[in-house]
């Protein structure tokens, strides 16, 4: 007895809706192109198919899958990973990585800039 209880906690109105949809977005287009084909009908068969399936695989999505929230970790998250690890008195992330994003900072700046003054002084020697 408890196993029919299982069962009925697990086939809910939704489930059973997404399977009818796969069951006639699949099957159900392909047997009817079928017999559109063997009918003679085989311009309409492949329509009927091309907008049964598409009609399918749009429905899945817009019902099912769009609503899914599926991102990554937010900034909170991350944030509190490390006040967490800094709190236990362990190296967080970015306190490691301190020192290598100050150099690349600089560098960074001091190669812009050369390239500007580079670019000043070539313009300087074409307009003499």
């Amino acid at each position: 007895m408890a196993d029919n209880s299982r069962l009925r906690d697990r086939i809910t109105r939704d489930r059973l809706l997404l399977a009818t949809v796969l069951l006639v977005g699949i099957a159900g287009t392909g047997i009817v192109r079928r017999q559109l084909g063997v009918l003679g009908y085989n311009g309409l068969g492949r329509l009927v198919f091309i907008l049964g399936y598409g009609g399918m695989v749009f429905l899945v999505w817009y019902i099912w899958i769009r609503p899914l929230d599926i991102t990554g970790p937010s900034e909170e998250r991350q944030v509190s990973r490390e006040v967490t690890a800094s709190d236990a008195g362990q190296p967080t992330e970015r306190e490691g990585d301190a020192d290598t994003d100050v150099h690349t900072a600089s560098n960074e700046t001091e190669s812009a800039t050369t390239d500007d003054t580079t670019r000043d002084d070539s313009r300087t020697d074409a307009s003499n």
